[in-house]
């Protein structure tokens, strides 16, 4: 199968003409919030147990950050604000002992 392609889209554009682009598309940064939860630590539990079901829940894709502190995990979900309903829901269905922290919108340098 030969491939044709026109002799027109060879053409040259004059050097002092500005090139101009024909999308309409606006890059705009994604609003996203930061979202803290701690995972406690249970007496009959194996260590890492809720933070492995986390991680296998639909939640799994917006962690960001985890860090063992004493006796507790504490998680960072990255989120955008369109889906915390979904994210609230999720997270307590899967995991109602963790505690939810604070919601912080998220520094734009860290991305």
């Amino acid at each position: 199968m030969a491939l044709t392609q026109s002799i027109d889209s060879f053409a040259t554009q004059p050097v002092n003409e500005p090139r101009v682009l024909r999308s309409n598309v606006i890059p705009f940064p994604a609003a996203r919030v930061r979202l803290q939860i701690t995972l406690p630590h249970r007496q009959y539990e194996l260590p890492g147990t809720q933070l492995r079901a986390l991680l296998h829940s639909p939640l799994g894709v917006y962690v960001v950050a985890t860090q063992a502190v004493r006796q507790e995990i504490r998680v960072q979900l990255d989120i955008a604000p369109g889906d915390l309903d979904f994210t609230l829901h999720t997270l307590i269905s899967t995991l109602p002992a963790a505690m939810i922290g604070p919601l912080k919108r998220r520094n734009v340098a860290a991305v």
